[in-house]
């Protein structure tokens, strides 16, 4: 008997998922538990699995739309099986296809990273569409038309469709600031002893851990530890109560594509620095080749947003909700400061944080700040050395 394949929920709060491709043709045969389409949710784009083995009888769910969870994909069963009419809504043929809509998000991308003009292609997909294949095709074929400075009176702009990615995040940024109280505090570290003994270190982590940890993984170590003795920091306002969690999971933002994704550093404070850096990296690596998975993104207690590599002295950090907290990191300046009542030129970062004033007060935040400043500033190799640490 053919199996209906449907959306299925990755994630609580999943409610709908768009279609990027399908890894496999109508009349091919597939492999039960081998990926068979890839969906973008509301926080990744994620491989499916095929629930069991035989045909790919009809594919019903077409590339680049969405559809809510529940609603049927394709059918899997054996050759010649005798399959229902289409009689699902969810699933019912796509109304006509405008101007606006004739072109899918995915072949917009790729022309408009090649310079294509992907409005004069001609379409092979549903209704006309022009899929990134037609792109590709033309640009290969050197045929795809170059994109042209719109004529005087058409509009100076072009209209971008949010990304599920996008769109949830504005959703729920919008509707959190609206209704939290935000505060934020910043206060400037001077990095230069932890730079020194990060460089006196490296050999001694590199034979440890096997890489020497960055500037960014002493800081997620720092503020893990900083949470234990400040677990105030460590919650989340939820249906007008506080939830303080015993667990450290550390939100780690990172900018990809299509937005910033936060994936999760499980149990932070329980890890060593060597654990933390192959940790990090695992997650850095996977959220910019688009191999994270749904419970990558889910528990996180506190997050930590490092704009340092990108040239930003200092930035006022959104709340990520339910969380209560949430630390941005600027990059280090050399810049004159005092020192044992002398000027001298050091490194120096500004860290912003931003908390839910519902949730907790302005002086519990301030000494989350300080602890972490003792910690950066006068480093211990008790903390960020040794299994761990």
């Amino acid at each position: 008997m053919a199996v209906r394949l449907r959306l299925a929920a990755l994630g609580h709060t999943m409610e709908r998922g768009k279609v990027v491709e399908w890894y496999a043709t109508e009349g091919a045969p597939v492999e039960q538990g081998a990926p068979l389409y890839s969906v973008e949710t509301d926080k990744a784009t994620v491989d499916v699995e095929a629930p069991a083995g035989g045909v790919l009888l009809r594919i019903d769910a077409e590339v680049d739309r969405e559809y809510p969870v529940g609603a049927t994909l394709a059918w899997i069963g054996e050759s010649g099986e005798d399959l229902p009419e289409k009689t699902d809504e969810t699933v019912a043929a796509p109304a006509a296809v405008s101007d606006d809509q004739r072109v899918t998000p995915v072949a917009r991308r790729l022309a408009e990273r090649r310079g294509v003009d992907a409005d004069r292609l001609a379409g092979t997909g549903p209704g006309g569409r022009v899929t990134k294949e037609d792109v590709q095709r033309a640009i290969d074929a050197g045929t795809a038309p170059p994109l042209e400075k719109k004529a005087s009176g058409e509009p100076e702009h072009d209209v971008i469709p949010l990304t599920p990615i996008r769109r949830v995040t504005a959703e729920r940024l919008s509707a959190h600031w609206a209704g939290a109280p935000q505060v934020t505090e910043g206060i400037d570290i001077d990095m230069t002893d932890m730079r020194a003994f990060r460089n006196a270190s490296r050999s001694e982590w590199r034979t440890a851990y096997g890489l020497v940890p960055s500037l960014n993984d002493i800081l997620l170590k720092a503020v893990a530890a900083a949470l234990e003795a400040h677990p105030a920091l460590n919650s989340a306002f939820v249906d007008g109560e506080v939830h303080r969690y015993r667990e450290v999971n550390l939100g780690v933002a990172v900018d990809v594509e299509d937005g910033l994704v936060v994936p999760v550093l499980r149990n932070a404070a329980k890890l060593d620095l060597g654990q933390i850096a192959t940790a990090a990296a695992d997650l850095a690596d996977r959220a910019k080749t688009g191999k994270l998975s749904v419970p990558d993104f889910e528990g996180a207690t506190f997050t930590v947003s490092n704009l340092a590599a990108l040239g930003v002295d200092w930035f006022t950090p959104v709340l990520n909700p339910p969380q209560c907290a949430i630390l941005g990191v600027g990059r280090m300046r050399r810049m004159p400061a005092v020192v044992r009542n002398e000027v001298a030129v050091r490194d120096i970062a500004t860290f912003v944080l931003t908390f839910d004033h519902r949730a907790l007060d302005g002086a519990p935040a301030a000494r989350f700040l300080a602890r972490l400043k003792r910690l950066l500033e006068s480093p211990d190799p008790s903390l960020f050395s040794g299994p761990g640490g």
